[in-house]
Order: structure tokens, then sequence, then C-alpha cells
């Protein structure tokens, strides 16, 4: 493949797809366990984390995956980077916050 041709990329990176879309069929299995342990704890104080415990239940790794960008970008980036989290919630949030 020849990324210098503009055309030719292009048609290449159209023919990629999301990380989440080829996640969408895989079994979630026990992966965001602990996460969603924590979430179903906060959410008894702050309804927000429902949805993201809903989100981590969810049977495919890919739409848990999605549950925690929607969650986090819910989420105005001042409050985000005070809230205070348990472990693994915390360090799902300093992932999605270096991706960005």
């Amino acid at each position: 493949m020849n990324f210098d041709d503009p055309e030719a990329r292009l048609e290449h990176l159209a023919g990629l797809e999301k990380l989440s879309q080829t996640l969408g069929d895989r079994d979630g299995g026990e992966l965001f366990q602990r996460d969603l342990e924590e979430a179903k704890v906060l959410a008894q104080e702050d309804p927000r984390f429902a949805t993201l415990a809903e989100g981590l239940a969810a049977p495919s790794l890919g739409e848990r995956m999605a549950a925690v960008n929607r969650f986090f970008d819910s989420i105005a980036p001042t409050e985000l980077a005070t809230l205070q989290l348990p472990n693994h919630l915390a360090q799902l949030r300093q992932i999605y916050l270096s991706s960005r």
C-alpha cells in the first residue's frame, strides 16, 4: 500500500473498523467485573453511576467499553478530574483521560 497516495490512504482508512465495532460481538466475560461492583456501590449515592453499572453488565466487551466512554463523556472535565473514585474506576478514568 502506498500511503503517500491520499486516495489509497483514504480507501484504506475507510475499510478499517472501529475497535468498539470489532469487539461488539465478543463476550465480555469477567472483564470490568470489579469496575461493575464499584459502580453499583456508587450508584446507591449518585444515580449517574446506575447507567454505568448497567453498561458494565452488558454481555459484549464492545458494549462495556462504549458504556465507559459514554459515562465519562457525560461528566464535565473539571469535575471528572476531581471526582473521588475507587481504585478500578479511577484506573478507567485515567485511561479515558489519557486517550483524549
